[in-house]
């Protein structure tokens, strides 16, 4: 139950197309269907272990299934957690490099709470690390950009930092380094860091505007279309097409019923395991 939720959840946040339209919405339903599927592991065990003198008396043939069964789901999960735990070991000596490097490289301008570097080529990104990290653009950005264009970079960024993305990044990166090198995984990927970066999106348009911000994502990708469509495969068209075309973000009718039904994944099953230990109390009182 807990591999088929989670790999439900996974495939309609992989391919269909409305979590662009709602991607915080979407991210919410992945990470319920996370700790959804997590939760239902962890009845199961305890159903399994709880009642293991019955399991021996009536159904000793389909004992070993059920405890093989088990017991791959939580290799499976031991596996992740320790990928996890590379990942996140091997990203923050990457990222303890890359801020020593901006500490020769580039220079700290504490009005805008970023470090600049000296490049004429549109840059911006964070790196996160103490003291909250660092947001990072270029003096192509200071240049080329509007005042309020770069207020919009940078509040992009300190979201990223503010909400501490890298950890759901290398989340979806334990997951597809523990699964078989398929298509799946790479789309996976791939939709997954693009949803990252609408999340940060609306927590940037508060501030900023969101016309504002999608001017200054035209210029970061100029070779993005000027006219963002459905069906253009870019990422950063598809993020426009997200600002220009929601007022707020996931404030549709659809996207609150994502909420809604993430909330009913999460706690599905622990409340069905629940009812089921409430049956078999009131079957044993009143017996």
């Amino acid at each position: 139950m807990s591999a088929l939720l989670m790999a439900s959840v996974s495939a309609v946040v992989t391919l269909a197309k409305w979590p662009f339209r709602a991607p915080c919405a979407a991210l919410a339903l992945w990470l319920a269907g996370f700790a959804g599927g997590l939760t239902a592991l962890g009845c199961a065990t305890y159903a399994l272990f709880a009642h293991l003198d019955v399991q021996l008396a009536h159904e000793r043939l389909r004992l070993p299934v059920d405890v093989l069964g088990v017991a791959g789901a939580w290799a499976f999960v031991v596996h992740v957690v320790v990928v996890y735990v590379r990942v996140h070991r091997q990203g923050v000596r990457r990222r303890e490099r890359h801020l020593t490097l901006l500490g020769l490289f580039g220079y700290p301008v504490n009005h805008l709470s970023a470090v600049i570097l000296p490049s004429r080529q549109p840059l911006a990104y964070s790196v996160p690390g103490p003291e909250g990290g660092r947001a990072v653009i270029s003096d192509g950005v200071i240049s080329g950009f509007t005042r309020e264009e770069v207020a919009s970079v940078l509040a992009h960024e300190h979201a990223h930092l503010r909400q501490r993305h890298h950890l759901l990044t290398q989340l979806s990166e334990a997951l597809c380094a523990s699964l078989p090198k398929r298509l799946f995984c790479v789309r996976f990927s791939e939709r997954f860091h693009s949803l990252i970066e609408m999340r940060a999106d609306c927590a940037a348009r508060v501030k900023c505007g969101r016309y504002t911000i999608a001017q200054a994502l035209a210029r970061m990708a100029p070779d993005s279309p000027a006219v963002p469509t459905a069906d253009s495969g870019c990422p950063v068209a598809a993020r426009r097409r997200h600002l220009l075309s929601n007022e707020r973000c996931c404030s549709s009718l659809a996207s609150s019923a994502v909420f809604c039904l993430a909330s009913a994944v999460a706690a599905a099953p622990a409340a069905l395991t629940a009812a089921g230990a409430l049956t078999a109390a009131c079957t044993y009182v009143c017996h």
